[in-house]
């Protein structure tokens, strides 16, 4: 009889330690969503209480340090956020996301070598699904510390393990632009907008490169898009037109360039060759658009602020709103000063007179 009563017992308390650890998860993993919940909100005084409750329950949970560790580094407590990924690690030693975390916070704190050897750690796990990331913040490392072929190797391998990590497919491309290779540059951007991504940052880059090309026609079609995008932001579009100006003085001083042969003065002698030079005038565009409509309509917004010598200039299917004509870029620029005290922005384009 004895023995049954122990097994029941036994039987008893094994029930009872089983629901209060089932108990006990519920309760910490409450308080970290809670946390989790608040850091992705950046509530980050909430999700630091949450989350340090959630430790109280289950101290020994490395998930907790580990997300306790990011807030921290959200809110700059850079000594707690290391004590709180070396927590998670002390406890789960191939715990890789607190590497890469860890790894992170040191590169910020510009700790170099302790984050490289952190996110090392991350990218050798083949079990690690977050693989791109770690080699993201790599590049930025080695960025830092000016080891361009580092740099874009580690970059090459975050787009390669996830092609849709779009911001490391454009830093890829930019680093492509800066050390020159625009060839490179142009077939990524390409296989972004292949795969639709069609963003005015992608459309803004792809123009540059194109203007270093010297395939103007394409650097316009490109800044077209930009310009059309809603998504654009100011500083884009304020940089498409800068980009556009460039690209029309540069076929301007190629028309300039051309030479013609004059007949040789009587009595024989060398053909003269001149170059032709037509007058110059300035004009300051103010916008650009893909349909002669809307450009009519700014017009006339800007008449009843009373601007007149308004016209439309048509080229490549953008139609360009034009102010005026000067004598020289000095007048344009004083009179593109004025224009700015009425809140009307644009920028100085040359425009060829008669002859």
């Amino acid at each position: 009889m004895k023995p049954l009563f122990i097994v029941l017992f036994l039987s008893f308390i094994i029930g009872c330690s089983s629901k209060t650890a089932k108990e006990k998860e519920q309760e910490w993993r409450y308080y970290y969503d809670l946390g989790m919940s608040a850091y992705y909100a950046k509530n980050f005084s909430e999700a630091i209480a949450s989350l340090n409750r959630a430790l109280k329950v289950a101290p020994e949970e490395p998930q907790i340090y580990n997300a306790l560790g990011l807030a921290y580094t959200e809110v700059e407590e850079y000594d707690k956020a290391e004590r709180s990924f070396k927590k998670a690690l002390e406890l789960k030693k191939d715990y890789s996301e607190a590497w890469m975390n860890l790894g992170v916070m040191y590169f910020k704190t510009k700790h170099f070598g302790k984050a490289i050897e952190a996110l090392r750690k991350a990218v050798e796990d083949d079990l690690f699904d977050k693989k791109h990331i770690a080699y993201y913040y790599l590049a930025k490392v080695y960025r830092e510390l000016g080891d361009e072929e580092k740099y874009i190797n580690s970059l090459k391998k975050a787009a390669s393990y996830n092609p849709l990590f779009i911001e490391a497919q454009i830093e890829l491309g930019e680093a492509y632009m800066e050390r020159g290779d625009f060839k490179e540059a142009e077939k990524l951007y390409l296989s972004l907008l292949s795969n639709n991504f069609e963003t005015p940052t992608i459309f803004l880059n792809l123009a540059k490169v194109y203007y270093e090309l010297g395939n103007f026609e394409k650097a316009k079609e490109a800044i077209k898009r930009v310009l059309e995008d809603a998504q654009s932001t100011n500083a884009q579009k304020r940089q498409a037109y800068d980009l556009l100006s460039k690209i029309l003085i540069k076929e301007q001083e190629k028309l300039f360039s051309q030479v013609k042969p004059t007949p040789p003065e009587s009595g024989g002698g060398a053909t003269v060759v001149i170059k032709e030079k037509p007058k110059v005038l300035y004009g300051i565009q103010i916008a650009a658009f893909s349909s002669i409509d809307r450009a009519n309509v700014l017009i006339e917004k800007l008449q009843n602020k009373g601007l007149s010598d308004l016209k439309v200039v048509e080229e490549e299917g953008i139609y360009k709103v034009i102010y005026g004509e000067f004598a020289s870029r000095e007048e344009a620029k004083e009179e593109l000063e004025r224009l700015k005290d009425l809140h009307i922005y644009g920028f100085i384009v040359e425009l060829k007179g008669d002859s």
